[in-house]
């Protein structure tokens, strides 16, 4: 086996190894399927620039909730408070009313398979007139499998988008 080859095995695990991590990555585009709206109302969307609040309890100016945003990620408290603002800012939303946080933590288990690794071990001989010579063995390396546990916060939220009567 090449050094050549070996090259190219390793990019191209490489590869596969981003594409699965990039997979994994959400968007809060994706969050909008979490919106439930209240009304058949419609408001226009708001500027990608406009502040959009949230908050822990309703205003006490006259307002009027106009859907629920409820769903769980993995993706960390900033995640989450972007797709708040995002799915406020797409429906037209005021401010965002948030209702109820959760939290836990999950532990998965991952298995990782076995694999078969090839090592370069050099070697030397003398040839019949005195010189020596260098070659390349590559011996065939054995890892064995295992189970790895892997722990994951998964934080959910429950969320009221509000619009404000003017």
């Amino acid at each position: 086996m090449s050094a050549r080859y070996s090259m190219m095995i390793f990019r191209m695990l490489m590869a596969v190894a981003i594409l699965g991590m990039l997979a994994g990555c959400a968007s809060v585009e994706s969050t909008s399927v979490h919106y439930i709206p209240y009304t058949t109302k419609s408001y226009p969307p708001k500027p990608p620039e406009t502040p959009i609040p949230i908050v822990g309890r309703m205003p006490r100016e006259a307002h009027t909730a106009i859907g629920r945003l409820a769903f769980e990620t993995d993706q960390g408290w900033r995640f989450l408070r972007k797709s708040m603002i995002y799915n406020a800012r797409i429906h037209g939303a005021d401010l965002v009313v948030l209702k109820n946080v959760n939290s836990r933590r999950q532990t998965t288990l991952v298995q990782v398979p076995p694999q078969v690794d090839w090592v370069p071990v050099p070697n030397y001989y003398e040839t019949k007139k005195g010189r020596v010579r260098g070659y390349t063995n590559w011996v065939p390396f054995f890892r064995p499998g295992y189970v790895q546990p892997v722990v994951d916060t998964i934080t959910g939220i429950d969320a009221e988008m509000v619009v404000l009567k003017k």
